[in-house]
């Protein structure tokens, strides 16, 4: 029988092939119509080694300051390898008094990687906490992730990997 821990991943997973997306709006300028897609790339499920197909698209509107982007389905978060609810979930098991090798057998990961899950799960619970709210206007961006996922995977990136974006977080 599946842990939670591994309960949560292969739900996610499911989400993840259902939320694939064939609309997409620039997230900089808002165009719909002058968009072509721009090759593609895999990225592997979250409990497995299933993949999905991620299309990449470029805006053709000249005065936008994006040329490409990609919209991750929901629960998919930039750069990161596990959803917001497994990150959340450990976290609270964590201070329920879950030990990280209690944590790390339950979810079939090693050590070291419930280890840095914890931390960025800190630092999610903080920024979300303290800024998402005003931003989106929302707690939590899985209670309506059709009409704020795309904006939170943009304030996430500039908040947690400016340097990688090359942008300012918004105020």
């Amino acid at each position: 029988m599946p842990t939670p821990l591994k309960a949560i991943l292969r739900s996610a997973s499911q989400v993840a092939k259902q939320n694939l997306t064939s609309e997409f709006v620039c997230p900089a300028c808002g165009e719909r119509h002058r968009l072509i897609k721009w090759g593609s790339y895999t990225r592997y499920l979250f409990d497995g080694d299933d993949t999905i197909k991620i299309q990449r698209v470029r805006c053709l509107n000249r005065l936008c300051p994006r040329c490409t982007f990609n919209v991750l389905p929901h629960p998919f978060v930039p750069i990161l390898r596990f959803p917001l609810s497994f990150l959340r979930t450990l976290l609270q098991l964590h201070q329920q008094g879950r030990t990280i090798a209690d944590l790390a057998k339950r979810s079939g990961k090693n050590w070291a990687v419930i280890r840095r899950c914890l931390s960025m799960a800190r630092r999610i619970e903080k920024f979300i906490r303290d800024q998402l709210e005003t931003i989106l206007g929302v707690s939590s961006p899985c209670l309506c992730p059709t009409v704020c996922w795309t904006r939170f995977t943009q304030v996430f990136s500039w908040a947690f990997f400016p340097k990688l974006f090359r942008k300012t977080p918004p105020t």
